[in-house]
């Protein structure tokens, strides 16, 4: 009968593993095998081509168009827009000549050389204007150029006397150029 008893507690079984085995590991499934990571590119080629073959085709079959590409055309411009052009060069043509005249008869060189490099800004400026025919254009761009010239030879340090004397002469056929073009 002594079989028939319970053991009391710390005398009978343990749950738990039987010694000397391991101890129990759950069993997770095999994760599934990576899938090839090339197939979307593979379909992005596939819908590019397409993509690229579809419009070379409705290039080749549309009819080539019959009008002027705008691209290609100048604009063009009123006269009096044009006119309005000139006048402006023109009225910028004389306020810089007589700025020039002012500063250039003084005995202050620092003022002369301000007087003309403004000129030359000016007359840059309004040259800019696309309504400009190209007599006026060219005129007031090498009249501002030979300003320029003129301003930077008129340091004793750069240039000699007959260095300036000739660029004196250029500013002054320049600026005949430039009347002439302003007069009609």
């Amino acid at each position: 009968m002594a079989g028939d008893l319970r053991p009391a507690p710390g005398d009978g079984p343990t749950a738990g593993p039987p010694p000397g085995t391991m101890p129990w590991a759950p069993h997770f499934p095999t994760p599934p095998q990576a899938r090839s990571r090339t197939w979307p590119a593979v379909m992005l080629a596939v819908v590019a081509t397409s993509v690229a073959v579809a419009a070379l085709g409705i290039v080749l079959t549309r009819p080539p168009s019959s009008g002027p590409s705008t691209a290609t055309m100048a604009p063009s411009y009123s006269a009096a827009e044009i006119s309005g052009a000139q006048q402006q060069l023109c009225d910028t043509y004389k306020l810089v000549v007589r700025a020039v005249q002012v500063d250039t008869n003084g005995d202050n060189p620092a003022l002369a050389r301000i007087a003309t490099t403004n000129g030359a800004v000016m007359l840059d400026n309004a040259a800019a204007n696309p309504a400009l025919d190209f007599a006026h254009r060219d005129a007031a761009c090498a009249l501002a150029a030979t300003y320029l010239t003129t301003t930077a030879k008129g340091n004793r340090d750069v240039a000699n006397d007959s260095d300036f004397r000739a660029a004196l002469d250029d500013l002054i056929a320049k600026d005949a150029a430039m009347k002439k073009v302003c007069e009609g």
